[in-house]
């Protein structure tokens, strides 16, 4: 039978790989903690997961990858997260596997290659510079004046992501050192700081097309890992989801995910500004914590169903045509957070469902912003509804904040 790669750093409770039983031999290569093989009842016989420590940055990963891709029939290669994104599309790109291209993967990783491309296509993006060492750093400043943003050119989860706001912040950093942060030793970028809100795309493309997709806002600030963290879909219908919806359509096929061919999630960050539309950042993955489950609550389909059967050229579940009555959005529950506290302010008939991520109960504090244990999904009729079961379930939450 031929077979199947999965590079999974997300909790095999969040992605089923059931549709696959029986059409292929899947390999999971997983994350020793965060993917928690040893209790998820995965489908998958026990020799086809392997488990590593410092998946992060383990490079038997894509080492042992390469190895199953020479020796068996293999037919693809699935990634989900922005570790795993430029690990598999090297892979592809080195055997001939169909999907993301080495080339297109990195325009989304890396997010200097990523605004220059979008800039000379006529996209806004903040105005940036390359970042590698103190002096580009005062240069940034010059050139941006104060606040402005440092971040890792290929990070995520906004690590190590910081606005800087004045001088003393500025030397601060410079006197700790600008190494190496998140999950490699990328050099980082600076740009200038753009007011507004931010805005999230998030859908699935499938042969090169954009098939499902919302927009939402996002309601907290994304930098601060200290607050409860939520979001909620717009009005669908109106001008202000078009106009986003339309302006990440073109970001999407400017940096090449939209060719025949290609299937993956999308997760595209906007900031809305007083002069229009400016990217904040775009990925080729699904978003975290509560956006899947939004998505497929919307649609009323599993999305990675969809997603796992067009990788692999399988019968796919049918696409609905219709959508749920209403709005989603979520909470996500911080570490020491309860779920079962938050169903005395959310009424039954609002409460979709929840995603517990079990966190390692070794780390007692947020390291990123997707770092939760877990998160719950509501639905409303409007957006006022939407928000005000939001703020309630927040406020409940903020009291076990670590």
């Amino acid at each position: 039978m031929a077979t199947g790669i999965a590079l999974v750093r997300h909790p095999l409770t969040q992605f089923s790989f059931a549709p696959l039983a029986g059409h292929l031999d899947m390999w999971l290569l997983c994350h020793e903690a965060k993917s928690q093989v040893r209790s998820a009842a995965t489908g998958i016989p026990a020799g086809r997961v392997r488990v590593y420590e410092g998946y992060d940055t383990n490079n038997r990963v894509e080492y042992d990858a390469a190895h199953l891709v020479e020796t068996t029939d293999c037919r693809g290669i699935v990634a989900l997260s922005e570790v795993d994104v430029l690990r598999a599309a090297q892979l592809r790109s080195a055997y001939g596997l169909p999907g993301l291209s080495y080339e297109t993967a990195l325009r989304f990783r890396d997010k200097v290659l990523m605004k220059h491309a979008l800039g000379v296509a006529g996209v806004r993006v903040p105005a940036f510079r390359t970042v590698d060492t103190g002096h580009d750093l005062r240069r940034a400043a010059t050139d941006f004046g104060f606040p402005f943003v440092v971040k890792p050119r290929t990070g995520g989860g906004s690590v190590g992501a910081r606005v800087i706001r004045d001088e003393t912040q500025l030397l601060r950093l410079l006197e700790a050192g600008i190494g190496p942060n998140f999950y490699t030793p990328a050099h980082l970028e600076a740009e200038e700081f753009v007011a507004g809100d931010i805005y999230q795309v998030d859908g699935l493309v499938l042969d090169g097309r954009v098939t499902l997709g919302t927009v939402s806002w996002h309601r907290s600030d994304i930098l601060d890992f200290t607050t409860p963290t939520s979001s909620r879909m717009i009005d669908q219908s109106g001008e202000k989801a078009a106009v986003l919806r339309a302006f990440a359509s073109t970001v999407l096929r400017e940096l090449g995910l939209l060719r025949p061919g290609i299937h993956s999630y999308f997760h595209c960050e906007i900031f809305d500004s007083p002069q229009g539309p400016v990217l904040c950042e775009v990925a080729a993955r699904p978003g975290g914590l509560g956006i899947v489950d939004q998505l497929d609550a919307h649609f009323g389909v599993s999305t990675f169903d969809l997603l796992l059967t067009a990788e692999f050229d399988l019968p796919a579940p049918a696409v609905p045509d219709h959508r749920a009555n209403g709005l989603v959005g979520w909470v996500a529950v911080p570490r020491g957070g309860d779920i079962a506290r938050l169903k005395t302010v959310i009424p039954q008939a609002n409460w979709v469902g929840e995603r517990r991520y079990g966190r390692s109960a070794a780390a007692d504090r947020r390291s990123s912003s997707a770092d939760f244990d877990g998160a719950v999904i509501v639905r409303g009729a409007t957006e006022a509804e939407l928000d005000n079961l939001l703020d309630e379930a927040t406020t409940l939450l903020a009291t076990v904040v670590v």
